[in-house]
C-alpha cells in the first residue's frame, strides 16, 4: 500500500519525466529524486536508499508506463534500456510484480539492437512550464561530437533561461541569432508574446545543421520561412522565423546590407559561440558592424570558458573594436528553478553595444 498521495505522485512523476527527457545519468537521477521526494524511497539506513519503494503502488508504475516509456528511442534507445532495467531490477527487489506492459517493453528492449556505434542521434525534450501547464519542446541532438551544432551546450541553456524570465524585454524586437545551432533560444523566443517578437532569424553556416535547426523548429510546430537552399541572399522573410547560411569568415561586410533581415536586428543573441581563436575576430567584426549599423541594438551572448586563451582573445577583439561590454553574469534574472539540467558555473552571460558617440 502506497504512503503517498495521487498529487505527490503526480509531482514525483512529473519530475522523473524532466530528469529522465534530459538524460540525466540514472545514479544522479535516482539521487536527485531521493533528495526531493524522500517519501518515495526505503529509509532504512542500512538498506537500499536508491530504492524506490513506492514501485509497489500498481498506479505509480502505470504513470511510469503512460508518462516516461512512451518511446523507445528516446531520449536514446540505450538510455530507454538501461532505464526500464533499472525499474525491473527495483521492482525484483521489493519482491513485487512489474506491470504487464513495462515487462513487455523491457523483453522488447532486450532484443533491440543499439548498433556497434551506438546511437547516432540523441532526442531530448524540455518543459518550459510548471506541471501544472506542460509545455513541452523538443530537439534532435547528434550524440557523436563531430559537429559543435548538432549539440545542445551549457551555454543555450543558460540564454533560453534568460529569454524564458526576461520575455518583455524581447518582446516585438527582431531578433538575430548566430550559431543557432540545434535551435534552442530559438524555441524559447516562440515563448514570448503580448506582443510576440517582430521576427526571429536564426543562422549558421554547416548544411547539416541548418537542415537539424529546421527541422527541429518545425518538429516544435513553429513555422518557419526557408532560405537554407536558396540564392536568394536578399529574400525578406515573410513568416515570423525563418533560416538562413551566414558565413562569419565574410570578405567584404557590406554585403550584409543586401539582406534586411540581418541588418536590422534590434537584438542579436548567440551562445557557445567563441570555441574556436581563429573565428574570435570574425565573430567580433561581425557583431561589431551590424551593431553600428542600427541604432540602439545590442548583442546577448552567452559563452562557456572552456579555454581562458581562446576567450581572452574574445574579449581583446571586442576592446579593439572599441564596443561596450556590459558583464551580466551575476546580476541577470534567470528562470528559478530552470527547466534546464545543466552546470552554471563555467558560464558568463555579456551584454554588447556598439560605442556610438
Amino acid at each position: 500500500m502506497s504512503n503517498t498521495s495521487n498529487q505527490e505522485q503526480d509531482d514525483f512523476i512529473f519530475r522523473l519525466k524532466v530528469l529522465y527527457n534530459q538524460m540525466v545519468h540514472i545514479p544522479i537521477m535516482l539521487a536527485t529524486l531521493r533528495k526531493e521526494f524522500p517519501k518515495f524511497f526505503n529509509q532504512n539506513d542500512d538498506a537500499d536508499t536508491d530504492l524506490i519503494q513506492d514501485l509497489k503502488s500498481i498506479p505509480l508504475q502505470e504513470k511510469i508506463n503512460n508518462n516516461i516509456l512512451n518511446h523507445s528511442n528516446r531520449p536514446t534507445t540505450s538510455y530507454f534500456k538501461k532505464f526500464i532495467k533499472t525499474i525491473v531490477d527495483q521492482l525484483q527487489k521489493l519482491d513485487q510484480e512489474v506491470h504487464e506492459e513495462i515487462l513487455e517493453k523491457f523483453m522488447k528492449s532486450l532484443s533491440t539492437p543499439t548498433g556497434l556505434a551506438g546511437d547516432p542521434l540523441c532526442i531530448k525534450s524540455y518543459c518550459l512550464q510548471d506541471s501544472k501547464k506542460e509545455e513541452w519542446v523538443t530537439l534532435v541532438n547528434e550524440n557523436a561530437y563531430n559537429l559543435v551544432g548538432m549539440t545542445t551546450w551549457g551555454a543555450a541553456y543558460l540564454l533560453s533561461d534568460y529569454i524564458l524570465a526576461n520575455k518583455s524585454f524581447f518582446s516585438d524586437k527582431h531578433i538575430l541569432e548566430l550559431g543557432s545551432g540545434t535551435g534552442l533560444a530559438g524555441i524559447a523566443l516562440q515563448c514570448v508574446a503580448d506582443p510576440p517578437c517582430k521576427k526571429v532569424v536564426l543562422t549558421d553556416y554547416s548544411p547539416k545543421v541548418l537542415n537539424n535547426l529546421k527541422e527541429n523548429i518545425e518538429l516544435n510546430n513553429i513555422e518557419i520561412q526557408d532560405f537554407i537552399n536558396t540564392e536568394d541572399f536578399q529574400g525578406e522573410s515573410e513568416k515570423r522565423f525563418s533560416v538562413r547560411i551566414l558565413d562569419w569568415e565574410i570578405e567584404d561586410l557590406k554585403c550584409l546590407d543586401q539582406c534586411l533581415d540581418i541588418v536590422d536586428s534590434e537584438i542579436i543573441i548567440g551562445a557557445d559561440i567563441v570555441y574556436d581563436p581563429s573565428l574570435a575576430r570574425y565573430l567580433v567584426a561581425i557583431l561589431n558592424y551590424l551593431l553600428n549599423k542600427k541604432a540602439g541594438s545590442m548583442a546577448i551572448i552567452s559563452s562557456t570558458i572552456r579555454n581562458q586563451s581562446t576567450f581572452e582573445i574574445f574579449q581583446k577583439e571586442l576592446v579593439e573594436k572599441n564596443l561596450i561590454v556590459q558583464d551580466i553574469t551575476n546580476q541577470c534574472d534567470l528562470l528559478n528553478p530552470s527547466p534546464f539540467i545543466y552546470d552554471r558555473s563555467q558560464i558568463v552571460l555579456y551584454k554588447i553595444y556598439a560605442n556610438i558617440q
